[in-house]
């Protein structure tokens, strides 16, 4: 059964869509609408700060979906710390705008008075930097959820090739291409552990074993490529050549002289590519789950 607040909340919704055609109305965010006033007054705003004159009818077709698309957004966004907190103060807003124009080289109040002469109302670009803090609270928020592993590290730094590293490694070779030797490899491979406990009797009945004990970059490609995605103390899939079934298993991985600054710049370069893939997701859920009606032809 839909619950009473729901119910009078589509009632709402309907009521606000019928009675909005032809009214100030925009669109619809949930029961909240976006009047065409801000609307008017975001495509200004556009229109202005990027120094857009005499546009032409396919340019302001696209500043209409940015300024319907970004009041949406606000309002998605406005709703969702409506719900879980995290509400941004008059006073942050007053401060991001203060740092908007020292970094612009503008003197306080300076950008307020740029909107009114241009007829546009302070209050669309206070509403904007409100989205924009709400979103900055959600990214702080997601970034502790984000941790980089030292394989993802080494990974990148040995795809750039401008490092090489010092292999350890186990390659075990099945004696034949048979149907029983690919099931024994596969066996071996999965009761393998780790480097100091291989046994004789656990291979040579179908497989030989060579040690490999040297760079990555003096290996075949496609050994070079497999060893570069392994953990040490893992191993690969069983894979065919024609020499017969392989994996290897890595004993260890050096990569040579590795600055801190190097490993700084691959871990936040990896951090960043992990939150921005995280932050799109969040939003674009967000933005599915919400009720949105556009009430102006598109």
């Amino acid at each position: 059964m839909v619950s009473m607040k729901k119910l009078i909340s589509i009632l709402v919704i309907m009521i606000v869509a019928t009675t909005a055609r032809g009214s100030n109305i925009a669109a619809l965010v949930n029961d909240a609408p976006i009047t065409t006033y801000e609307l008017q007054n975001r495509k200004k705003m556009i229109l202005v700060l990027n120094n857009v004159q005499n546009p032409d009818a396919n340019t302001m077709s696209q500043i209409n979906k940015l300024a319907l698309n970004s009041l949406i957004e606000e309002q998605i966004l406005l709703q969702h710390t409506d719900k879980v907190g995290g509400r941004i103060s008059s006073e942050e807003i007053d401060e991001a705008i203060k740092n908007i124009e020292e970094r612009n080289k503008m003197q306080k109040g300076d950008f307020l008075k740029l909107l009114k002469s241009n007829s546009i109302d302070p209050d669309s670009l206070r509403a904007q930097v409100k989205g924009e803090l709400i979103k900055m609270n959600i990214l702080s928020y997601i970034s502790k959820s984000v941790s980089v592993t030292p394989r993802e590290i080494d990974t990148v730094i040995l795809s750039t090739n401008s490092k090489d590293a010092k292999i350890s490694a186990r390659l075990f070779t099945s004696k034949d291409k048979s149907d029983g030797s690919l099931h024994k490899m596969y066996d071996l491979q999965k009761r393998i552990k780790n480097c100091d406990n291989i046994k004789p009797s656990m291979y040579d009945k179908f497989a030989d074993i060579v040690i490999i004990d040297e760079n990555l970059s003096s290996l075949e490609y496609q050994l070079q490529s497999i060893i570069r995605d392994l953990n040490i103390g893992k191993t690969s899939s069983v894979f065919e050549t024609k020499s017969g079934f392989k994996f290897v298993l890595l004993c260890n991985k050096k990569i040579d002289s590795v600055t801190s600054e190097e490993n700084s710049y691959v871990v936040n370069l990896l951090t960043n590519k992990k939150m921005s893939q995280k932050a799109m997701k969040f939003f674009e859920d967000l933005r599915k789950k919400a009720y949105i009606k556009i009430l102006i032809p598109q």
